[in-house]
């Protein structure tokens, strides 16, 4: 799909979803690292739970389908070898700091990842992903009131900054098709996981009460109505609506009473009209479907739950582990996993597939690279000799 497009990838923790996405779609994507390695490299898990260069399992998830070569950019052969590369590719994505910003002046498209945007007030701020999470309001919708929010297990802000790099160059490049300019492109990975939180309102200086962290649930007429309930084999989230989808609360409930765990007067409740004036009586109502629905969900498996939602009529999913998805027939029927080798002879399914059509699939051209695997071939590309190429190794530019 991007066949005979060249992106540099100054490679930073920001910057590898962006150049996956662009890899998977068929581009070169030459990823450069300073002689030690990319930051990366260093990102935990390990294979084994043994650190290495080449034992990021991060790493491995987020580089396949690239090559890669080493430069030190602060020397001044380091630097000229990159704008000679430079002068070979139609894009360049790196992170705040940026060392090419003037390369859209030469018609390629520039995209730089920043912790905050450039123009704002936090924009000199110290950050780390955590506190780039809880600047866009994402905690705000997770964990209970009484202790700390919970955070995601990965680095969620710099995945939804990648997302958004790769779009942007996207747009880019269509764009500099159209007119031949270069293009700038600015990701604030603070704006970025804002999108997580996309249905939060958010509140400024106003006289408003500032929004509370909703543990999951909510309540109506007094009566807390949890989003999630445990199974048998895990957790489902179910919805218990009123008004317009009234009547899919209603077929959950008849549901409930053929299960036995709910009174049939309850799921002759007219749940478009809920709750009426009489708060005490609807109030018993509802403690009675929440318990009900609580006892028929228990007994029953993730799966089960499922087939009753898809037979019956309602709302509710699983919540599912990464064993859960892996073990899911449709994803593997519809060819999410790409079978990807890592190191010591170990291979795995990873999620692959960005983009999945009758005339495009996405397919391993390289699993992600070991340190400067590519450096001698990229250089002889650029026309450099074997003893020049020795000549910077020994010198640790490359």
């Amino acid at each position: 799909m991007l066949n005979g497009l060249r992106v540099l990838e100054l490679s930073a923790p920001s910057t590898m979803l962006a150049g996956l996405v662009l890899a998977d779609l068929g581009a070169d994507v030459v990823v450069v690292e300073p002689p030690g390695g990319a930051a990366g490299r260093r990102m935990a898990p390990f294979l084994h739970e043994q650190v290495g260069l080449d034992r990021s399992l991060s790493w491995h998830a987020l580089n396949r389908n690239k090559r890669s070569l080493t430069l030190d950019l602060d020397s001044p052969d380091g630097q000229d070898l990159l704008r000679r590369l430079a002068a070979t590719a139609d894009a360049v994505v790196e992170a705040a700091p940026a060392r090419c910003a003037d390369l859209a002046d030469t018609g390629l498209v520039h995209c730089v990842v920043r912790p905050f945007s450039a123009s704002g007030p936090k924009s000199g701020y110290a950050w780390t992903d955590r506190t780039l999470v809880a600047a866009a309001g994402v905690p705000l919708q997770t964990g209970d009131a009484d202790r700390a929010p919970l955070f995601l297990p990965v680095p969620q802000a710099m995945l939804e900054a990648g997302c958004e790099a790769a779009i942007g160059m996207l747009a880019a490049l269509a764009a500099r098709t159209r007119d031949g300019s270069g293009q700038h492109v600015e990701v604030s990975m603070r704006a970025a996981a804002m999108m997580s939180a996309f249905s939060l309102p958010y509140y400024a200086d106003t006289p408003e009460q500032p929004p509370r962290r909703g543990q999951a649930k909510r309540s109506v007429a007094g009566v807390e109505v949890p989003s999630f309930l445990p199974c048998r084999d895990g957790y489902v989230q179910v919805s218990v609506a009123f008004g317009g989808f009234g009547g899919i609360t209603a077929r959950m409930a008849a549901w409930a009473v053929a299960a036995g765990t709910l009174d049939a007067a309850i799921a002759e409740v007219d749940w478009t009209r809920f709750p009426t004036e009489d708060t005490a009586h609807c109030a018993g109502q509802l403690q009675q479907l929440v318990d009900g629905l609580r006892s028929a969900i228990a007994s029953r498996t993730k799966d089960e739950v499922g087939t009753a939602a898809r037979t019956h009529g309602f709302f509710a999913a699983p919540l599912m582990d990464m064993a859960d998805i892996a073990a899911f027939d449709q994803y593997r029927e519809r060819g999410l996993w790409l079978r990807q080798p890592l190191i010591d002879g170990v291979v795995v399914d990873a999620p692959a597939h960005v983009v999945r059509s009758d005339s495009f699939a996405t397919t391993l051209r390289y699993p992600a690279p070991r340190l400067s695997e590519h450096t001698h071939a990229l250089l002889t590309e650029l026309g450099l000799s074997a003893d020049e190429i020795q000549a910077l190794f020994t010198h640790a530019i490359v």
